[in-house]
């Protein structure tokens, strides 16, 4: 039976709720053991039906929710911004403190290379596409700023609020339209442009592709260019919709598609490791969200899964756990990320849980506190069955 029954949850809900109503709410309406908090968080619009200062809140570009250390950023020019929400040092402190003294699990819940604030006052930490333009959402994990900034933010929550664990999100490469705002694309895109333009361009990429083995990585940015302006003006067919297989990816642009994918992923999977292995020195559990796929994400899965204490994901059906931890290594366990508010009533949400325990799911992860309603709160209380 599972044990770890985490919820998400915004500081800001806490805070305008009052937080010791708002735990009481969480460990004794829901039943739930753990509170996974945000503390590094990317921008939303939030629709908040329960939150009795703002039920619709504006988020900011990418913010960390306390004052940071300044020691610990001194060898990294990236200064984080500091929510407007955090109103001193106490904001998240007294809040950490409150969670662990209600016996409460506490999970830091961190988000990286989605930013949207970064990347504009720091272009030389972005992901920059194959026609040289930065992406405004996107870090990349090659840049030297990029690195120092994600290990000082890991130090620096690590030191003040020692976290049980710490849940580590978009820490890799990202899907190239990952944090598009109000998109407006009214054309298809086959998904070879996709992975194309998701790979990054910048100085540092390149110099992965030479250590690679592509000596001449300019001539070979400017062939992926001018192949993109070609197949971005013409209609897609059918057979151009299906993602590229492996041998495609092997044969195109002279194998060296292949060399530079290959190149990345030991930027992206090193970082991944560094930060796994300050979290574990301090003595934190680590969690995971997010994709794994070599070829889209950089990273590879054998050389960190086995640190990681379980991976968060959507299971929509509980027929597939044992076919996605079949993958995991031993002592990796599969979390459910479960939305109370997708389901028709409290008998659904129950019966899916209970389907997900009998399955053999070692937590979940409800999402997200601020965006239940009380009703979705006390459906999750009638199935703590399914972890109590």
């Amino acid at each position: 039976m599972p044990e770890r029954a985490t919820i998400y949850t915004y500081p800001w809900d806490l805070a305008d709720e009052g937080i010791d109503q708002a735990l009481g709410r969480i460990a004794d309406t829901a039943g739930l053991n753990s509170i996974s908090l945000a503390q590094s968080y990317h921008i939303s619009t939030y629709f908040l039906p329960h939150n009795p200062v703002r039920p619709l809140y504006w988020g900011e570009e990418g913010a960390v929710y306390f004052q940071p250390s300044e020691s610990f950023y001194r060898d990294s020019p990236i200064e984080p911004l500091v929510s407007e929400t955090v109103d001193g040092p106490g904001y998240m402190l007294d809040m950490v403190a409150r969670i662990k003294a209600r016996g409460l699990d506490f999970t830091s819940w961190l988000v990286f290379n989605y930013n949207h604030h970064l990347p504009a006052r720091y272009p030389e930490a972005a992901k920059k596409d194959p026609f040289g333009h930065i992406n405004l959402a996107q870090l990349c994990p090659a840049s030297p700023l990029t690195r120092g900034y994600t290990l000082a933010l890991c130090r620096d929550i690590l030191d003040q609020f020692q976290p049980d664990e710490v849940n580590l999100e978009s820490l890799a490469y990202l899907h190239f339209n990952y944090g598009f705002r109000n998109p407006k694309v009214a054309a298809k895109i086959t998904p070879l442009c996709e992975l194309l333009m998701g790979l990054c361009w910048c100085p540092h990429c390149l110099d992965h592709g030479r250590a690679g083995g592509i000596d001449d990585v300019e001539t070979f940015r400017a062939e992926v260019a001018d192949f993109l302006r070609t197949e971005f003006a013409r209609e897609p067919n059918e057979n151009d919709m299906d993602p590229p297989g492996c041998e495609e990816l092997g044969e195109i642009f002279s194998g060296h598609l292949q060399l530079f994918l290959a190149a990345r992923i030991e930027a992206a999977t090193s970082l991944m490791q560094e930060a796994i292995a300050l979290c574990r020195r301090s003595g934190a559990r680590v969690s995971f969200f997010g994709g794994m796929d070599p070829v889209t994400n950089g990273l590879d899965p054998d050389r960190f899964l086995s640190d990681v204490y379980m991976v968060n994901a959507g299971i929509p059906d509980p027929e597939k756990i044992a076919g996605q931890r079949s993958v995991f290594p031993d002592g990796t366990g599969l979390s459910a990320i479960v939305s109370p508010g997708g389901y028709a009533d409290q008998v659904a949400l129950v019966a899916h849980l209970d389907a997900l325990a009998a399955g053999g799911i070692d937590g979940f992860a409800f999402y997200n506190y601020g965006l239940m309603r009380q009703t979705h709160l006390e459906w999750i209380g009638a199935s703590r069955g399914a972890w109590c």
